[in-house]
């Protein structure tokens, strides 16, 4: 990790969503990825990568706060409050909760860089602010429709 102010926030987020924080920080050293549960502070709504970016545009134009946001090959992976994945319901898109693991990156790893394909468009921080899961719906279903031509509502 680069200083240590970004490794305590990295603790404090670790810790938070019940990860094995040694083990994430020997993965991050090593530059690998390191398993971090879902469903334990927050749940992970994703999103196809394309609409994805295109998501994370509007949400930052309309001025939204953004939470921690990954991105991998195939897709943008947005980090929501706890028990978001229970009632999430828009097109091509799946969650993860309680008992999934998010394959992280160390939070330093922001685009472009990657690790193992995948990198933070948005790092978590300390302390953790997530995506209002209605803004972030609004926002997918808005980039969704310009993408696939598709009114949904």
């Amino acid at each position: 990790m680069a200083e240590s102010t970004t490794t305590a926030g990295a603790v404090i987020w670790l810790t938070e969503a019940r990860a094995d924080v040694r083990r994430a920080l020997a993965e991050w050293e090593r530059g690998d990825l390191a398993p971090v549960p879902a469903g334990v502070a927050w749940d992970v709504v994703r999103v196809p990568q394309r609409t994805g970016w295109r998501t994370v545009h509007r949400l930052r134009a309309d001025g939204t706060l953004l939470g921690p946001v990954l991105h991998t090959v195939t897709h943008v992976e947005v980090l929501v409050p706890a028990g978001t994945a229970r009632f999430w319901c828009a097109p091509r898109t799946t969650t993860l909760s309680r008992g999934e693991f998010v394959a992280a990156p160390d939070p330093a790893v922001i685009a472009p860089l990657t690790a193992r394909t995948r990198s933070w468009i948005v790092a978590p921080t300390a302390p953790l602010v997530l995506t209002d899961p209605d803004e972030l719906r609004a926002a997918y279903l808005s980039a969704y429709e310009v993408m696939e031509g598709m009114r949904v509502t």
